[in-house]
């Protein structure tokens, strides 16, 4: 009866490359993982700094126009073969500029900070995109993604507020004023030495001796 009860048992079979590949793809459309406390954190300081340099902080997908100065914004999620066809009908060979959120920071001559704002919302994006199981990898490398993440982070953090204390202002102090006693009475002011300031040598009288 044993036999009978294990012949008739099959083996789950393991899903193939091209099959994991296809449900892979078959995920690529939905909305990530709410993002964890820390990461929320790390992404609200990179877009305080896109803020202070005039750029969008909205999540998704932009456009430029070849004579534009700001970006035009498409949505969070733009089909692929949409942006196919913006791409055909409007080329960067004429001008036209593509990107993503994390991408507009990145441009040759990118302030510092912006650059690194840039590589932390990079970072955070693919993140959730492995916990949303969108992309593919390996739980080792999201540990040492992580950690290199809140490095990065606090490097950023220490950077702008050492930044901050090097722009404070040094005034001079103030000259001290005589404060008043208790009753309400102001301090007797310091004798005035009238040799000084007249300048003629002040006269000592010799003691008469008998």
């Amino acid at each position: 009866m044993w036999r009978r009860l294990l012949s008739g048992r099959r083996r789950p079979e393991r899903p193939s490359a091209v099959a994991t590949a296809a449900d892979v793809w078959e995920r690529a459309g939905q909305v990530a993982v709410a993002a964890l406390p820390v990461m929320a954190e790390v992404e609200a300081l990179a877009l305080r700094i896109y803020g202070a340099h005039g750029l969008p902080t909205q999540p998704g997908h932009y456009r430029r126009g070849p004579d534009a100065e700001a970006w035009l914004y498409l949505g969070e999620h733009v089909d692929a073969d949409l942006r196919w066809a913006m791409v055909l009908d409007m080329p960067p060979e004429a001008g036209w500029r593509y990107a993503t959120l994390e991408d507009i920071g990145r441009f040759r001559g990118a302030p510092a900070d912006l650059s690194a704002a840039s590589n932390l919302l990079a970072t955070c994006r693919h993140l959730k995109s492995r916990l949303a199981g969108r992309e593919p990898g390996h739980p080792g490398d999201d540990l040492e993604t992580a950690i290199r993440l809140g490095a990065d982070w606090r490097a950023l953090t220490d950077a702008l507020a050492q930044r901050g204390k090097s722009r404070l202002k040094l005034t001079m102090p103030a000259e001290p004023t005589a404060e008043p006693f208790p009753d309400g009475t102001a301090l007797p002011a310091p004798p005035v030495d009238t040799a000084a300031a007249t300048g003629k040598p002040k006269r000592t009288r010799r003691r008469k001796t008998t």
